[in-house]
């Protein structure tokens, strides 16, 4: 997973913007678009929930009601604020970083945003990093 977020991210990095004239878009990294990421934490959830139900059976719903059956609601909702935490900060960071350079691009376009381009990639990878680093954590924690 790590690789794919890296290498997919590439392509809204280092390719300047109206090179490639494509019919109805521009080049982009795939991450820009919230459903990718949406899409990637959902298979991390179920990842997550896989990896809990074959180490430990039925037995890892006992997890939603320690230490305190009062603390099941808690323990569900943090189901669902993982995926929307995983895929609301990685697409924020890949669209502003992406936001940025088309700023620079059209306000300096010649000597400015290649430097800032090459920040873009420094960028994709810490964001292939952390989410890979976020979603190895939480399939651990569960199993």
């Amino acid at each position: 997973m790590f690789l794919f977020i890296f290498v997919s991210n590439w392509s809204g990095a280092l390719l300047p913007w109206k090179i490639i004239q494509l019919p109805h878009r521009e080049l982009v990294a795939p991450m820009n678009d919230i459903n990718t990421t949406v899409a990637l934490a959902l298979l991390t959830s179920v990842a997550y929930f896989y990896a809990g139900l074959t180490k430990k059976g039925l037995g890892y719903f006992d997890k939603y009601i320690q230490p305190t059956p009062i603390l099941l609601p808690i323990n569900i909702l943090e189901d669902f604020t993982k995926p929307l935490s995983l895929s609301f900060r990685f697409f924020g960071n890949i669209l502003a970083d992406e936001l940025v350079v088309v700023v620079l691009v059209s306000l300096v376009p010649s000597i400015v945003p290649i430097p800032v381009m090459f920040l873009g990639l420094f960028s994709s990878g810490i964001q292939a990093l952390i989410f890979a680093t976020l979603a190895a954590a939480y399939i651990y924690i569960c199993s």
